[in-house]
């Protein structure tokens, strides 16, 4: 997906190592056998690469602290990871995204054959769970932005959920939202202004119905809601 965005607006450019090199490099359990220092380690490098770059460059990164805080919250649910750890990550992750513009989530498709490759996780059941996050978590942006604890409420970046089985398909669809020259299409009334929750509406309206409650995420909520942040 970022080699196809990248021919499609090839004035943005790409981190060369990416988050799977600081697992390689350092000998990380990750995934369903993460632990709380490869969740920071990895949290660590990507908001140190975003800190390389102005707020108006124009960078395409695969997966953000948004991945992060899911993939924490998991290995929470999980018994991996503490509340502390987790309280201290959503802390840490809100304040990051004040650095991103726009966040292309590409959902969980059963239709989609996992690829083993060396580093991946291929557990169906972990990747269904933490998919429920990430769907909670969507859920939260979505109907929850202003008075949420995951997200910053003065500059927070539009999180769209990509729609599309193929490549070509998902890279046509993100170009409803980028413009030939890589800008972020917006109009006064822009629909990608959280804060235009009527338009934001309609365009999640199909999303909305796909949402589904996690009990275990729901209790996890309320641990972290305990905790001073």
């Amino acid at each position: 997906m970022v080699q196809a965005f990248l021919r499609k607006w090839p004035m943005y450019i790409t981190p060369l190592k990416t988050y799977r090199d600081v697992i390689k490099d350092n000998n990380l359990d990750h995934s369903s056998k993460t632990n709380a220092e490869s969740q920071l380690s990895i949290l660590d490098y990507m908001m140190q690469e975003q800190d390389k770059y102005t707020k108006n460059a124009k960078v395409v990164f695969d997966r953000c602290p948004w991945d992060n805080l899911a993939y924490t919250m998991q290995g929470n649910v999980a018994d991996l990871i503490s509340d502390e750890v987790t309280a201290a990550t959503i802390s840490l992750v809100r304040e990051s995204l004040k650095k991103i513009d726009i966040i292309f989530w590409l959902k969980y498709d059963p239709d989609i054959r996992i690829v083993e490759d060396g580093l991946r996780d291929t557990d169906i059941d972990f990747i269904k769970e933490t998919d429920k996050i990430f769907t909670d978590l969507f859920h939260q942006y979505c109907e929850n932005l202003e008075s949420d604890i995951f997200y910053p409420k003065n500059d927070c970046p539009a999180i769209i959920m990509v729609e599309g089985k193929s490549v070509d398909c998902r890279i046509q669809f993100i170009g409803e939202f980028i413009d030939y020259k890589g800008d972020l299409i917006e109009t006064e009334t822009s629909i990608l202004d959280p804060s235009n929750t009527e338009l934001l509406e309609k365009m999640i309206m199909e999303q909305k119905n796909e949402i589904v409650n996690d009990i275990q995420m729901k209790n996890i909520l309320k641990q972290v809601g305990k905790i001073t942040i």
